[in-house]
């Protein structure tokens, strides 16, 4: 499982669990307005439900990775069960993107043998992350999501949602604070000197 991009100089923002009909248009406008990548861990039953979204993810240059079919509690799934999440997931990527999808991120980041096994036997390269913005607590706010990527450097892996599965509370839904701050992030990350990258370019993958 990787948790760093590998290459020096360079970080990847990761956004899991979408795509969601209001706020996965305002990231990829955030993104676009400073030509930045990202790479989106979508939900396969999320991604079924707004293949608009999926399409205009990937015309757009940014990387694609499963997140299972429909984001399930990994602790309380079985390892046959697992694998036709993660392999249904990974087809309907490929089926709406067009293209092979290879990366997975596992729900909430779990880890353990079934979820390694399960990666395997579906083909796929697991990613976590090496830096949380916890842009998914309740009531986060741009202030606090900046202050938690105020370490960011040189290879990190930034986990941000652009949607929100099994939220601790109805609000965490909304998105808005994690969208205001990715302009303010994108230009911390110029005053480093660190370049955007999609996981597919990290080495290795």
């Amino acid at each position: 499982m990787r948790r760093r991009t590998g290459r020096p100089g360079t970080v990847a923002l990761t956004f899991d669990d979408g795509p969601d009909p209001v706020y996965t248009p305002r990231v990829l406008d955030a993104l676009a307005a400073e030509g930045a990548v990202a790479t989106f861990f979508l939900v396969g039953r999320n991604a079924a439900r707004h293949p608009e979204l999926v399409r205009r993810i990937v015309a757009e240059g940014h990387g694609v990775g499963s997140h299972t079919w429909s984001h399930p509690e990994l602790a309380e799934t079985s390892l046959p069960a697992l694998v036709r999440e993660v392999r249904r997931g990974r087809r309907e990527l490929e089926r709406l993107a067009g293209s092979e999808v290879r990366r997975f991120r596992p729900p909430k980041g779990h880890t353990s043998a079934a979820v390694f096994l399960a990666g395997r036997a579906a083909g796929v390269i697991t990613w976590n992350w090496s830096l949380d913005a916890a842009d998914w607590r309740p009531g986060r706010t741009r202030a606090e999501i900046l202050e938690a990527l105020a370490a960011v450097a040189s290879e990190d892996v930034v986990l941000l949602h652009d949607g929100l599965e099994q939220p601790w509370a109805p609000e965490a839904r909304d998105r808005s604070a994690t969208v205001g701050a990715l302009r303010p992030l994108l230009a911390l990350l110029r005053e480093r000197g660190l370049e955007p990258i999609r996981l597919d370019e990290a080495p290795g993958t």
